[in-house]
Order: structure tokens, then sequence, then C-alpha cells
């Protein structure tokens, strides 16, 4: 389990070196870490919704009791970031 502030420190602007791992689908490897992570149960859709260019995932209340500081940097590769009008993970397609 992470800390709703380290998962913010980690997913800050400041702090990420998003796409370091190349040759890979981040938005697809960010899916599924998150869909293998949270029960269905408590998360049935990992995508919460979609924009113009920006996708919506699951609540930060929902994550953080299923990832931990390493699941979190790679979602930082991936370029997640935290909502702050939805208090949601989400990322730009």
């Amino acid at each position: 389990m992470i800390t709703e502030e380290r998962l913010r420190e980690i997913l800050s602007d400041d702090s990420k070196n998003p796409y370091k791992t190349k040759g890979i689908d981040h938005d697809v490897l960010a899916l599924n870490l998150l869909r293998n992570k949270i029960p269905y149960d408590v998360c049935k859709s990992i995508i919460g919704g979609a924009g113009h260019d920006e996708i919506y995932l699951c609540d930060v209340d929902e994550v953080l009791p299923y990832i931990n500081e390493e699941d979190a940097l790679i979602l930082a590769d991936c370029n997640l970031f935290i909502d702050e009008d939805n208090d949601c993970l989400s990322m730009y397609v």
C-alpha cells in the first residue's frame, strides 16, 4: 500500500521522467497494471470516462490500497497523473 501523498509526489510533474522504457504501449501497460492490482468488485471499470485528449481512470482512493511504490513508478513512467478536479488517475492520449 502507498500513501496518497507519496503517490502524488511520484506522479507530480516535477518528479516524472515519462516513457523512460521504450518500445512498449504505455497506455495498455498502465491499464493492465491497474486491472491486475485492483479487485474487480472494488473497481469494475478502470476507465471512468474520456475527454477530447484525456482518459479518466479510477479514483485515487480505489488505487491506494492495492499498489505499492514500484507500481506507482511504473504508472509515472506511463505518464499518468492525478486529475485534481476529479481526484482520479488520468492520462493524455
